[in-house]
This record gives C-alpha cells, sequence and structure tokens, in this order.
C-alpha cells in the first residue's frame, strides 16, 4: 500500500503544468487506493457475498401469483431449500426411497424443470429415487459473487445437494446424467468422487468441443473483452442454439402439467422470468461460459474413461442428429475416451437421436428416459 500512496506526490509534480489531466490523474489514484483499502479493511467484509434468487421474492406473492409463475417453486415434490457456503440452492427429491438412485445435472442456461418429463418417467416407470437441483444463478438458487463458476464449485453445489438429503447415507453408487453444461459438471464430478457414481449418463454433453472452432468474436467474449451484454447474446446462441417451434408455442403452458397430452414445458418462458427475475443470473451465466467445463476437456474425459475401464463402469452418450451447439460426430470421440480409449464396447454406449436438436431432453423427455432403461437391462455385462 505505502509504494502506491508514494506515488501520488510525484504525478502531481510531474502533471503540474496541467490542471486537469493532473486532477483526472489524482482522481483516478486516490480513488482505486480508497478501494483497495475499503475491500482490504473490515468494511469490505460487508459487501455482498451473494446475488439472492427470486425465492426472496416469493413471500410477497399471492398463491395465485406463485402458480402463474413459468417456474412454480413447488414443481417437483421433495422440495427443500439448502443453505451452502455460496448461498442458498433449491433441491428436489422424490420416488421410492429403496428405488435406484439418479441425479440429474441440467444445462448452463436454464433450471432443473427442463427435465421434467424425463424424471417423472423414471420415478414412475423405472422407480427410480431422483435428486435434481438448480445450479447456482439458476432458478430458485443464488449467485456466489467473487469466486469463479467452474467444475470446482458446482461439483461442490452437487455434494452439498447430496448431504442435505434426509437419506444422505443412501446417496452413493447413484446413476449421473448431465444434460449439455451439466454432462460437462458431471465427467468433471465423476473424476473427483468415481467412487459415488455408478454410472454415467451424458446427453448432449459440453467439454469435447475445441475452443480453436469458436470465432474471433466468441474467443474475445470468453476471454471477457466483450461488453456483459452481447457476451451474454453470443453465449446463449453458442449453448442452446435456435429453440424449436414446438417450445416457443408452447409459452404460457404450466410446467407442472405431465403425462400423455400434457403440454412442453415453457422453456422460453422460463429463460425470459428467470433473466428478469434473477439478478445473478447473468452473473453465473457468462462466469460459466468463460470458466465451465465448456471446451477442450479431452485430457479429463480419458482419465474418467481410464477408471471406467478399470472398474467396469458403464456410461451412456445421446446427441441429437441435428444438434449444432454439440454436433452428432462427437459421439465417436465421446465413446472412445469414456471406454479408456479401446474403441466402442457394450459397456460404453453411444446413441445419435435422429431429427432432434439441443432440446430433445425437453421435448422427447419420455423417449430419453426409455433409452436410459433400456441401457440399464445391460448391466453385468464385463468388459468393453
Amino acid at each position: 500500500m505505502e509504494q502506491y500512496l508514494s506515488l501520488l506526490p510525484h504525478v502531481q509534480q510531474h502533471l503540474r503544468r496541467s490542471p486537469l489531466v493532473s486532477a483526472a490523474a489524482l482522481a483516478l489514484l486516490t480513488g482505486g487506493t480508497l478501494l483497495y483499502t475499503v475491500l482490504r479493511s473490515p468494511l469490505g467484509s460487508l459487501l455482498p457475498t451473494t446475488i439472492e434468487s427470486p425465492r426472496v421474492e416469493l413471500p410477497r406473492l399471492t398463491p395465485k401469483e406463485i402458480e402463474r409463475l413459468p417456474y412454480p417453486p413447488d414443481v417437483f415434490p421433495g422440495a427443500r431449500w439448502v443453505a451452502t457456503p455460496y448461498g442458498t440452492i433449491r433441491v428436489y427429491e422424490w420416488g421410492p426411497e429403496d428405488g435406484r438412485k439418479v441425479v440429474f445435472v441440467h444445462g448452463i442456461g436454464s433450471p432443473c424443470v427442463v427435465a421434467r418429463d424425463l424424471l417423472w418417467e423414471l420415478v414412475e416407470k423405472g422407480g427410480c429415487r431422483v435428486l435434481v437441483f438448480d445450479l447456482y444463478g439458476r432458478g430458485y438458487s443464488d449467485t456466489p459473487l467473487g469466486v469463479p463458476h467452474d467444475y470446482r464449485l458446482y461439483a461442490a453445489e452437487l455434494i452439498f445437494a447430496l448431504h442435505s438429503s434426509p437419506q444422505a447415507q443412501r446417496w452413493h453408487n447413484f446413476t449421473l446424467i448431465g444434460y449439455s453444461f451439466g454432462g460437462g459438471i458431471s465427467v468433471a464430478f465423476a473424476r473427483l468422487y468415481p467412487h459415488l457414481v455408478r454410472d454415467l449418463v451424458l446427453l448432449a454433453p459440453s467439454g469435447l468441443v475445441r475452443s480453436s472452432r469458436l470465432g474471433i468474436f466468441a474467443r474475445f467474449a470468453q476471454a471477457g473483452y466483450v461488453p456483459n451484454a452481447v457476451a451474454g447474446w453470443l453465449a446463449v446462441r453458442r449453448t442452446h442454439g435456435t429453440p424449436s417451434a414446438e417450445v416457443v408455442a408452447a409459452r404460457g403452458a404450466d410446467p407442472r402439467v405431465r403425462g400423455e397430452g400434457g403440454r412442453a414445458v415453457d422453456v422460453e418462458g422460463i429463460i425470459e422470468w428467470q433473466g428478469r427475475a434473477h439478478g445473478g443470473f447473468l452473473t453465473a451465466f457468462l462466469s460459466s461460459f468463460r470458466n465451465g467445463p465448456l471446451f477442450d476437456r479431452q485430457g479429463e474425459w480419458g482419465e474418467v474413461g481410464r477408471v471406467w475401464r478399470e472398474e467396469g463402469k458403464r456410461a451412456l452418450v445421446v446427441v441429437a442428429g441435428e444438434d449444432v451447439v454439440i454436433e452428432p460426430g462427437l459421439v465417436g470421440e465421446m465413446v472412445e475416451l469414456l471406454a479408456g480409449g479401446e474403441g466402442e464396447g457394450r459397456r460404453v454406449v453411444g446413441r445419435v437421436f435422429g431429427g432432434m436438436g439441443h432440446d430433445f431432453v425437453v421435448r422427447r423427455g419420455k423417449e430419453v428416459a426409455g433409452m436410459v432403461m433400456e441401457n440399464w437391462k445391460g448391466e453385468g455385462v464385463n468388459g468393453v
């Protein structure tokens, strides 16, 4: 600190002949010094460490207003608020207590409700016990400040969600399902805690797209050289693609409606509400785009593949045939890496969902659940 303060008289003497420049320079140096002092002093501890989610607005809403939300907080059974070192998160857990344990991790831009049909099908047809949560900065989970939104933060959140369960001692040896950005998080989690994961299901997972394929503007945005509003628009397009006509037409649908004849989840309405109601969403989104497991993670996938081969664990990879975000041509590389470098086999399966785009988990959740349950029938097959 002393060296910064000692610069002030020298700068003033050097710029004395230009009062305007001198005043501007002194204001800049003094302002920076004061900010540095505030942040290093006890007063700095008074600055916010989180941006609260829309949960803080719920007590001000009537029951009717809550029902009309694109994402009602009671969209799934077994809802709970979980306090963590990085803010409060929203967790849901339901299904038979003795059922197969399944954890789902959603994508970068929309909360866990996007997997409604997939999750309900696993509970009702598969007899599974499902645990799902909103990632930090999405839905009803707070946004931590001052930390990068990378795989470490989200792996920690997954651990917090597991340990919040009344059945915490049973949450091991579970199926980990990751969709899009959640797929990259799931692979990172499997590398850190392979003993907790029974098998992997990766749906259009991030991680293997090479950053060298990004345009120069996208690279600048990822590096933080582009204004947040523009970078946010670019990241949404790069990580979501164009929403389908079905999803756009479903605006206003109740996400709690399910079963045959139930309307599609209103993803567009949810994203619009989230962007308007969650003050920390853009912060979390951009930090995830810049720091999260989106690009060039081949080494990490290879590490998981070696463990999966040694322990005979299974994995299923599904990518949509018309996905422009995670292209179907990546399936071969995904399978090879997860198989431990020995090529495709019965233990690691790759599938292409024909005729669908990146939102296939939203639009065809029941069919995806069918693929997952069909893949489980092959358990017990050793080797690749």
